[in-house]
């Protein structure tokens, strides 16, 4: 006998939350990224505030590269990468937590999920917070 999952079935749909979760939460990052950068390039005040913190949220690491002074283009794209890799690692062990109910789904997963996704950018605005206070 086969191994061989039911199509749409609860295997099916576990393993697509586990190749699919890393994607996802890539996917989300990059789209917050790209807001915040479109709001830096409008004028004004707010549109440039919200879009830092955007940036912020969704690149916590560009902080460790210190980008608000060095601002070059390979250390922002190092930032940038980094930062998109590890958001990338933080979907797929969300979807590995999910999945290791008996019944999982994208709810389960955005469950996981949240608690790191928050953590995660409060860590790029606490660095941004000690990274501005050692420059004053």
């Amino acid at each position: 006998m086969a191994s061989v999952s039911v199509p749409g079935g609860i295997v099916a749909y576990r393993t697509m939350l586990r190749r699919r979760g890393g994607v996802v939460a890539l996917i989300g990052a990059a789209s917050v990224a790209v807001s915040g950068g479109v709001l830096l390039l409008l004028p004004g005040r707010i549109a440039g505030l919200v879009g830092f913190a955007l940036l912020i949220a969704s690149c916590p690491v560009l902080v460790a590269f210190g980008v608000p002074i060095a601002s070059g283009l390979s250390t922002i794209a190092t930032g940038v990468a980094t930062s998109l890799a590890l958001w990338f690692v933080v979907g797929q062990l969300a979807a590995h937590l999910a999945t290791r109910e008996a019944v999982a789904d994208w709810r389960t997963w955005w469950a996981k999920f949240a608690p790191f996704a928050v953590m995660m950018s409060l860590g790029g605005f606490v660095g941004f917070g000690i990274f501005a206070l050692a420059t004053l």
